[in-house]
């Protein structure tokens, strides 16, 4: 199923249920009296179904709740794309994957994650906009369900038994951090999350330390392409930050399907940047060896994605590009680190999670407007 019938489905869908559970919720609830007080007891289990960049933000939040409950299990639902993020933050006991490509088999392996994490003590639903997740938390039977509400609460009340606001202008980590705090734990310091990850990502020697390597992350997952940069941007990106007759090794690191856009970057760099060797790993490399390989470089230059979040924690020199999505609401601040953040705040802008679709429909004019500094952008209020 594409992205768009995903959340046809998950509205319409998720939010029948959600109404047909409602009054047995209330009514179990009154029978039950179950004790919600907020900790966790033999088990845990966390939801997460699309971006695998938002459990690297929450990595504090869930490395701290790990050390709060060392004996307990802690489990994962997540989409088949999610998995690899899990497993490269080491916090998670198993994980248990959903499969989105048909109906059928949505059901089928739903069916299996609900069975797998059946009366699991306590859910932690990490999912903001999804109503069905809302509906497989409720089938779990935990005794703790924690979630988050939006500007109305109406629709997860009495379904979730804890509710945290989160306000999606405010920093997304902090949301995270709340829930470690409701469950009694306190987020790790980003420093030492830092370190944590440095020990173990940093899986290659450098080859050349004296010779400037620069990890580019040009793509993202299928929601917001926006967040991207064209070729003649990066163009302008390079003429920007490396002299012409600066060698340079350029790492390109990213899934199959980014390997021809990348190509076509390294095809215009190389026109005006003779001296710079490119590596294009995209597609040849698993997320934990494409880390291993972000480790041996000085730089990360990229957009909103997953990899900038990874390149954060290992300390390298950022310089990263914003449109669709705001950064203060997903850099949380790192003291000492050398980074560099470009954001297009024109009117229309944070779209992503603000709007059903982008008003512009791909015409990125906030990415635009970091690279035509002469021509000004009104807001874009209409969608065709």
């Amino acid at each position: 199923m594409n992205l768009h019938r995903k959340k046809m489905l998950d509205w319409y869908l998720g939010g029948l249920l959600m109404a047909a559970l409602k009054p047995w919720v209330w009514l179990i609830g009154q029978i039950l009296k179950r004790d919600h007080t907020p900790y966790v007891r033999e088990s845990i289990c966390f939801i997460k179904m699309l971006g695998g960049g938002s459990l690297v933000i929450a990595y504090p939040a869930l490395l701290a709740l790990r050390r709060q409950y060392p004996t307990a299990t802690f489990s994962l639902i997540c989409a088949q794309g999610i998995r690899p993020f899990a497993q490269s933050l080491d916090v998670f006991d198993r994980i248990d994957e959903i499969s989105d490509t048909s109906l059928p088999r949505l059901v089928s392996s739903s069916l299996r994650a609900l069975r797998n994490n059946f009366r699991v003590d306590t859910l932690v639903d990490l999912e903001v906009y999804s109503r069905l997740t809302t509906v497989l938390s409720t089938l779990t039977c935990a005794r703790n369900r924690v979630g988050f509400y939006l500007e109305a609460v109406f629709w997860r009340k009495l379904l979730h038994t804890h509710l945290i606001f989160f306000n999606r202008f405010s920093g997304t980590f902090l949301w995270y951090d709340a829930v470690a705090r409701l469950l009694g734990a306190e987020p790790v310091a980003i420093e030492e999350c830092q370190e944590l990850s440095r020990k173990r990502f940093q899986l290659l020697q450098m080859p050349n330390p004296e010779v400037r390597r620069i990890a580019l992350g040009h793509s993202c997952s299928d929601l917001a392409h926006e967040r991207m940069l064209n070729e003649q941007q990066w163009l302008m990106v390079f003429r920007e930050h490396l002299p012409a007759n600066e060698k340079a090794v350029i790492v390109l690191l990213g899934t199959a399907d980014e390997r021809e856009p990348a190509a076509r970057i390294i095809d215009v760099l190389a026109k005006e940047f003779p001296l710079l060797q490119f590596r294009n790993y995209c597609g040849e490399l698993s997320l934990q060896d494409s880390i291993g390989r972000l480790a041996t470089c000085q730089e990360f230059w990229g957009i909103d994605s997953a990899l900038l979040h990874y390149a954060r924690l290992l300390g390298l020199t950022c310089i990263s590009f914003w449109g669709p999505t705001n950064p203060t609401t997903l850099l949380r601040p790192i003291p000492g680190l050398n980074e560099t953040v470009r954001y297009g705040n024109v009117p229309c802008s944070p779209c992503i999670h603000v709007a059903e679709e982008p008003p512009c429909q791909g015409n990125n004019v906030c990415i635009q407007s970091l690279f035509d500094g002469d021509k000004e952008y009104d807001s874009v209020l209409w969608l065709a």
